[in-house]
């Protein structure tokens, strides 16, 4: 006999006295149903409340470093032309963003050849990423852990139901209940936050994705601008 067919049963034996029981639910709050759930909703709501602050304080870390300005990116080309290279590195040391630490980073080394100052390029934007990814690896390990917790809730809740029903030998219904609770709200929560730790982990992700190409732009751009700047000096 599985547990569908004891629900089921005890279903049939139960009075029809439907005041009585809308007297019982509206007594009940969501609060008080979700606090059914267990001691296993502790963690979740920690991974919750960790996984809301992460993607808020990322959101305004990206937002700030990853700010693309395509006429401050047009001064610092007419100051390369100018040869104007120590004025175009200070004017990037005053801008906070991403593209302005890489391309001071190369503009330091813009008396060097090419491949000199393309490593200086690639290994500022190294750890400009590595900055833009900080503290990301807490919303992947959260969208993977609180679903599992959520079903270490839900086998926790088939356990309680069994044990109830060993220790009364009574298939009734409040023997039951209180492990179906716990079994379901545990589900749901895991599922609730594992989402919103993968939704941000990917929305957050794909703006990453755009300042990391917006960063090669202004590389490879600021290479050609340093290789004219050579060849006009030469001629």
């Amino acid at each position: 006999m599985n547990l569908l067919t004891v629900l089921l049963q005890v279903a049939s034996n139960l009075p029809t006295d439907s005041a009585a029981t809308a007297v019982v639910v509206s007594n009940e709050n969501y609060f008080q149903l979700l606090m059914k759930g267990g001691w296993i909703l502790v963690p979740l709501f920690m991974l919750f409340f960790l996984s809301i602050y992460m993607f808020i304080e990322r959101w305004i870390t990206i937002n700030e470093l990853g700010k693309a300005d395509s006429i401050w990116f047009t001064r610092i080309s007419e100051m390369i032309a100018d040869n104007k290279v120590d004025k175009a590195i200070k004017f990037c040391n005053e801008k906070p963003t991403a593209y302005a630490k890489v391309l001071a980073a190369g503009l330091e080394s813009a008396g060097h050849e090419d491949a000199e100052i393309q490593d200086a390029l690639q290994s500022e934007a190294r750890q400009q990423i590595s900055l833009l990814e900080r503290g990301m690896n807490y919303l992947g390990i959260t969208a993977s852990i609180a679903p599992m917790l959520g079903f270490l809730g839900t086998i926790f809740g088939v356990i309680k139901i069994f044990y109830n029903i060993s220790v009364t030998n009574d298939l009734n219904i409040a023997n039951i209940s209180d492990g179906l609770y716990q079994k379901m709200i545990c589900s749901g929560a895991g599922l609730f936050v594992g989402i919103i730790a993968y939704s941000g982990y990917y929305i957050l992700n794909g703006r990453i994705d755009k300042v990391v190409v917006n960063i090669d732009k202004y590389s490879n751009n600021l290479l050609k601008d340093v290789r004219n700047q050579k060849r006009a000096a030469k001629a």
